[in-house]
């Protein structure tokens, strides 16, 4: 491929090497509730960035990529809450700050069906 975008002339911006969204991300800080429909188990959360069609968050627990999750995320102009439905991209797992073994992971979801603006 590399020699391919060298005949053809084809630059990357180096910005936007691995960047695969569609829409630009903003680092904005949105309480939210998120719950795996196969798991029922509701937990709290707050998004590290939001873009048009996706969020990410931090959570507790390992989600299944692929997984359909409920998520409800405040509406910064009101005290309501939008309920969204989205697919977990990808997971990441943090390092641990502590010794207490409770693994700590970052998700990016990709909502279905609504955009959040």
């Amino acid at each position: 491929m590399k020699l391919l975008n060298k005949i053809l002339g084809i630059k990357k911006d180096p910005d936007f090497i691995n960047d695969r969204r569609d829409s630009k991300r903003y680092d904005l800080a949105l309480k939210l509730r998120y719950a795996e429909p196969s798991t029922k188990t509701i937990s709290e959360s707050c998004t590290k960035n939001i873009s048009r069609n996706g969020l990410r968050f931090p959570v507790n627990s390992k989600l299944t990529r692929g997984s359909i999750v409920d998520i409800d995320v405040e509406d910064p102009n009101s005290d309501r809450f939008l309920s969204l439905k989205g697919r977990v991209m990808w997971l990441e797992e943090l390092a641990s700050e502590d010794d207490s073994g409770s693994a700590r992971y970052e998700t990016g979801i990709n909502l279905l069906k609504k955009a959040l603006f």
